[in-house]
């Protein structure tokens, strides 16, 4: 009878596993799909936020243009990374301060927004850093093109297909999924040199 019941444990145990593994691949799968936008203010002072917002809306403007046709993330990144210091040099054009400007793939938090939550787990993304990058940030998808509100709604985005939509926008059906997702983001966080980017 006891070894019936060990069985019948390892079993179980054996089922959450392989479960939670697979949560983890298909969250990942949706997470890779996307480019962040992070933009960092120098502090947070109601002028040094105003000027992120600045930036925000100049890196947006030139980015949303220059990945308009994009047909795919690989695509988007390609025109990104090509562009980084033209990208630099829009951002430099509204603020006197120092901006840094770079590609990167991070560890951010969850994140809310208006119709889907993004969990958190590692993303790449585009950083802008704001003279000492001390204040608050702001965050967003800038592929595919979720910055600009009304710019895609994200049941639309061709981008992402219905798996993904009910990764982000329907989390309460995939919970166990996500928990293991966001566990196993932070066991690899906390061996991981990686550029941590949570709760900034």
């Amino acid at each position: 009878m006891q070894k019936i019941t060990i069985s019948i444990l390892l079993a179980l145990i054996l089922s959450l596993i392989t479960r939670g593994v697979t949560g983890v691949v298909e969250v990942e799968n949706t997470t890779s799909k996307l480019v962040r936008l992070h933009v960092v203010a120098n502090s947070d002072s109601e002028e040094d936020q105003s000027e992120k917002l600045e930036v925000r809306d100049a890196v947006l403007a030139y980015v949303s243009e220059l990945t308009a046709e994009a047909e795919s993330k690989s695509e988007a990144v390609g025109l990104i990374t090509s562009h980084i210091e033209e990208i630099a040099e829009v951002a430099r054009s509204v603020t006197s301060l120092r901006v840094t400007v770079s590609y990167e793939n991070v560890l951010v938090d969850r994140r809310e927004y208006d119709d889907f939550i993004l969990p958190e787990g590692y993303y790449d993304a585009l950083c802008v850093f704001i003279g000492e990058a001390e204040g608050k940030n702001w965050w967003c998808v800038l592929y595919p093109s979720l910055c600009i509100s009304g710019a895609i709604s994200i049941d639309d985005c061709e981008a992402l297909d219905d798996d993904d939509l009910t990764i982000i926008s329907e989390p309460e059906k995939v919970k166990y999924k996500l928990f293991c997702y966001e566990l196993w983001q932070k066991v690899k966080s906390f061996f991981s040199d990686s550029k941590s980017l949570v709760g900034t």
